[in-house]
């Protein structure tokens, strides 16, 4: 069974100054299986954040509908069972981190001798451990950012929705963010998100989609990306050791060190996920994992680039602005 299924969602919204509508979302399908990590990738403007919203509950579509665990999403018990971080989370700034944890908790249903042994937990996970009596004024937009997954991930759900959740962090918060997300995915969790930061996505994701415009345009998964590869495939990771390259030796073509980071070439794509699993087992960091010939960012920007322009209409555009004398 899925976890999330959207089936043929659309939404229009009306202008301010005028009567007529504009459609943003047309037909979109999609859905996320137990334990997987989709990514859900497209421009500005796409359609990403209003479709999340419908997903929560907080649009109405005007067609099509969103199942979570094969219910309705008009059944609101469904959603004790998710947790939500928004693009741009705003908390309230007078509480401290432990008392709006506390407060996030009992809102899901969390009462008793449990809950302050969890948001211990939670803020370990995220890197606040030493800020829970901090307020939340005093935070920067990173350990806001992180304040936010540490809500999310309070009450154990089984779906999280993210929404671009690496905005705002610095490297160091990324990774952790990252290693989150993975942990939490070896745990049978459901993860859907949307980002800009596409080696993130080729990391973590299982499937990615691709929207613009409203619509779905294509759905790629990690296993698709590499045979389009056609060749090798390139891993970049940091901090492998000496015996994790001993137990992937024989499956690398070159392998290149700068700093911490390796940047290994696998000859054959059916060798790729061993690789990965051998370096994640070490404790290693995969930074990003590519097609030498095609990568999600090649996808990406042939899917969402704007049309050429004429030649025509190039050459008269580069034409120079005669000066009046």
């Amino acid at each position: 069974m899925d976890v999330l299924r959207v089936e043929d969602v659309s939404k229009s919204f009306r202008g301010d100054m005028s009567f007529r509508s504009r459609e943003v979302l047309h037909g979109v399908s999609f859905s996320v299986g137990v334990g997987e990590i989709l990514g859900f990738l497209g421009p500005n403007g796409a359609g990403k954040t209003t479709t999340i919203k419908i997903i929560l509950g907080l649009l109405r579509p005007d067609g099509g509908h969103v199942e979570i665990f094969g219910n309705l999403i008009s059944d609101r018990s469904v959603m004790s069972h998710v947790g939500f971080l928004p693009e741009t989370p705003y908390f309230f700034p007078h509480l401290s981190l432990r008392e709006f944890l506390s407060f996030c908790g009992r809102m899901s249903g969390m009462h008793g001798g449990p809950l302050p042994g969890r948001i211990e937990q939670v803020a370990a996970m995220v890197g606040l451990q030493g800020r829970l009596g901090q307020r939340l004024k005093g935070f920067s937009k990173g350990m806001i950012q992180r304040a936010g997954l540490a809500q999310a991930i309070l009450h154990d759900p089984e779906l999280l929705i993210l929404d671009e959740p690496f905005s705002g962090l610095d490297p160091l918060g990324r990774i952790m963010v990252r290693d989150i997300l993975v942990d939490l995915r070896a745990r049978g969790k459901t993860i859907f998100f949307s980002s800009h930061i596409l080696p993130d996505m080729e990391v973590l994701c299982n499937r990615t989609c691709i929207i613009r415009d409203g619509r779905i345009v294509r759905t790629v998964s990690l296993d698709e990306l590499i045979r389009m590869g056609g060749g090798a495939v390139e891993v970049t990771a940091r901090g492998c050791s000496e015996t994790c390259f001993e137990k992937i030796d024989r499956y690398i073509e070159s392998k290149t060190i700068s700093g911490e980071e390796v940047f290994l070439v696998v000859g054959e794509q059916r060798n790729v996920r061993e690789v990965i699993r051998h370096i994640s087992a070490s404790d290693a960091e995969i930074i990003r994992v590519a097609s030498q010939h095609l990568s999600l960012e090649n996808i990406f920007l042939n899917e969402v680039k704007p049309p050429a322009i004429p030649e025509v209409m190039r050459s008269n555009r580069e034409k120079p602005t005669p000066v009046r004398s």
